[in-house]
């Protein structure tokens, strides 16, 4: 990389505004200010500071470096999107990133960036949020990444046909009267998983304080139309079921109004503290949906307290978006007004401490930080309104939604990393209006798979919800197979919203065999036409999925080995051609070809997930399963056709399918 210029906008307090343009990355100094670029060695990686010492007050309205990047061995860049929801992917010199159509721009340009940054709307150009890459061959990556957030966010804009790159500080807005680092870069030229390690390590970020959780939310089923009995008659069918889920979580429908926090509607009688002692009378956490900076039509805020709502240029309350399941436009509350504050502290004591929830699930978070104001850029306001909420949810649990990443890296506990996924497969409309943040089960998968870095380092990645039922949806099988498998890989909050009382018993068996959660490691993902092959590891033993995100069939070349297919309870030689149809994907535990292996099983969604360990002495085998299965498990251990095996740990009750190369033994396990 290369530094080629850089830019800078300024204002003085008398509105005198300056430019200034360089390509001397010496200090640079004049009467308002002085620059000072840094270059710090960090073994084989590097960091780059500018440091901005300001004489007297100023006001910044932009800034950018421009570097020469070489883009010739690209395997496609990462773009990070701007919030949870927005669309984050490999893309590719071919592709342009579009900014919304103007049609849908009046009631969703407010979720994603098109008020912050300008698209160019040209093949090869592709801009990424906080962090971005340039995937190149044999598993090695050319990454940036931001490590100072806290005072505006950082845009990596990629000129790939150009062999360009701006790094950009959207800095509008921020006031400096002193000293500011104004861009603090980490950047690696070396393999991808070791230039994520190592960014991490230079962010020196604290443990999470939370764990990996499967639960359940109410959202995709029932949406607004929830009630204390239907709250109340899901939690009975997973007690009723014996399944052991971590979160239980009610999501919006309590509340009279978005905004109205404290009143709750008269769908639930006997209050909320009462559902949540019911929920933890089953060793569940209970959950809470609100949206604690934004504000209703209806509310009692736009009633009686509109002062604490922001305004736009206009004087008018400031609009973060449309939602026709509420009184249609909702708006922005003030998290610097005083009243606003002190009102959400009461919101949250009640919340967690009268109500007694365990987590609380913040949504529309973007929305404060809308307009730079007070001498705070957009990012600065943004990180501000994340602290103040992690002050007041104190030792609980935050489930950030709607949030720009950067501002959640240590104010939460679980982060969405993905959109609110669709009951088809995407929603054809909004793609056609170029709407990024749109509710879409394809982008759900693209986001969970291209944000899996994140996980356990930032937040624990939560993915949104997977759907098995067939009703109130229109997926497929394979579509509906694809999310679980990718919110399985990728993702560590892992949520439905499924009625389960109605699962026949198919869909309960798939639903049953997610228990326990496997610990994925070493995910090493290519991406390519729209088709993803994915190799990972769980404790031992190696996996391969395939998951075809297009809307052709794909044909995929099985590496040389021997695969179990945990849908079809096949076994497939490799070094051949596979079929892959539309929107479908495969999971494949990579048997191989030594004498002695787990051959499969069916007990978990992961099969080979169910054995420990694997014992052979003399022509016995001994089994260690792996506790907390909810499910019976058949296994496959392959033997050499002329092993004879006696017992099975210690019992003859077993079968030998014999095969051309190699037998099959075949044990079943009760769950007891």
């Amino acid at each position: 990389m290369k530094f080629l210029s850089f830019y800078l906008n300024y204002q003085l307090s008398n509105s005198k505004s300056f430019e200034l343009t360089s390509s001397d990355f010496s200090t640079f100094e004049n009467e308002h200010l002085q620059l000072e670029f840094l270059v710090e060695n960090l073994d084989a990686d590097f960091r780059y500071k500018v440091i901005l010492k300001s004489k007297t007050a100023i006001t910044l309205i932009d800034f950018f470096i421009e570097t020469a990047v070489d883009y010739a061995d690209s395997k496609g860049v990462f773009c990070n999107g701007f919030q949870s929801w927005t669309e984050t992917k490999i893309f590719f010199n071919t592709e342009k990133i579009q900014a919304q159509s103007w049609l849908a721009k009046p009631f969703s340009k407010h979720y994603g960036d098109t008020t912050l940054f300008h698209y160019k709307n040209k093949k090869g150009v592709a801009h990424s949020w906080t962090y971005s890459y340039i995937k190149l061959p044999k598993r090695k990556a050319i990454f940036w990444g931001s490590l100072q957030e806290t005072n505006g966010y950082t845009i990596f804009e990629h000129h790939a046909n150009e062999n360009k790159l701006i790094i950009k500080k959207d800095c509008k807005g921020k006031m400096v009267e002193s000293q500011l680092d104004l861009l603090d870069i980490f950047y690696a030229d070396s393999f991808e998983k070791m230039a994520f390690q190592n960014y991490f390590e230079a962010q020196q970020l604290k443990p999470i304080q939370a764990k990996p959780a499967i639960g359940w939310t109410s959202w995709y089923y029932y949406y607004t139309g929830i009630s204390e009995k239907i709250i109340l008659d899901n939690l009975e069918a997973f007690v009723q079921q014996n399944i052991p889920i971590d979160i239980f979580q009610i999501d919006d429908g309590w509340q009279q109004a978005v905004g109205d926090w404290l009143h709750i509607n008269e769908k639930f009688p006997n209050g909320l503290k009462f559902i949540s002692d019911k929920i933890h009378q089953h060793n569940i956490k209970a959950g809470l949906w609100l949206a604690p900076l934004a504000c209703e039509h209806n509310s009692f805020i736009v009633k009686e307290k509109p002062h604490w709502i922001l305004k736009d240029e206009n004087g008018k309350f400031l609009r973060i978006g449309f939602n026709p399941l509420w009184s249609y436009w909702f708006y922005a509350l003030d998290i610097y007004n005083e009243e606003v504050r002190a009102y959400l502290k009461e919101v949250f004591y009640t919340i967690l401490h009268e109500w007694n929830f365990d987590l609380v699930k913040l949504d529309f978070l973007y929305g404060t930080a809308l307009i730079a104001r007070n001498g705070k850029s957009h990012g600065e306001i943004m990180h501000d309104a994340m602290q103040f909420l992690r002050e007041c949810v104190g030792e609980k649990m935050i489930l950030g939604c709607g949030v720009p990443l950067s501002a959640a890296v240590g104010t939460t506990e679980y982060c969405r990393i993905g959109p609110d996924i669709h009951l088809f497969w995407d929603f054809t409309t909004l793609r056609w209006l170029k709407t990024r943040e749109r509710p879409s089960v394809l982008n759900a998968i693209h986001n969970t798979i291209s944000r899996r870095q994140l996980s356990g380092k930032w937040f624990w990645n939560d993915p949104d919800v997977f759907i098995l039922r067939r009703n109130k949806n229109k997926l497929s099988e394979d579509e509906k197979y694809s999310l679980l498998l990718s919110n399985l890989i990728a993702g560590h909050l892992i949520f439905t919203s499924d009625n389960i009382a109605e699962y026949d018993t198919e869909q309960l068996r798939l639903y049953k065999s997610i228990f326990p959660l496997m610990p994925i490691e070493d995910i090493q993902v290519n991406y390519q036409n729209d088709f993803y092959s994915i190799h990972f590891r769980i404790n031992e033993r190696y996996y391969l999925a395939l998951i075809n995100t297009s809307s052709d069939t794909k044909t995929y070349k099985l590496p040389d080995s021997l695969y179990f297919d945990n849908r079809t309870d096949e076994l497939l030689k490799g070094n051949r051609r596979i079929n892959i149809p539309k929107h479908a994907s495969k999971c494949l535990l990579n048997v191989g070809y030594t004498p002695f292996a787990v051959a499969g099983s069916k007990g978990h969604f992961f099969s080979g997930t169910e054995i420990e360990n694997i014992y052979l002495s003399g022509n016995k085998i001994e089994i260690d399963w792996k506790e907390e299965l909810l499910l019976d498990t058949i296994a496959y251990i392959k033997v050499p056709l002329e092993y004879e095996v006696l017992t099975v740990n210690n019992s003859e009750q077993f079968k030998r399918i014999n095969k051309k190369e190699f037998s099959i033994i075949e044990i079943e396990r009760k769950n007891t």
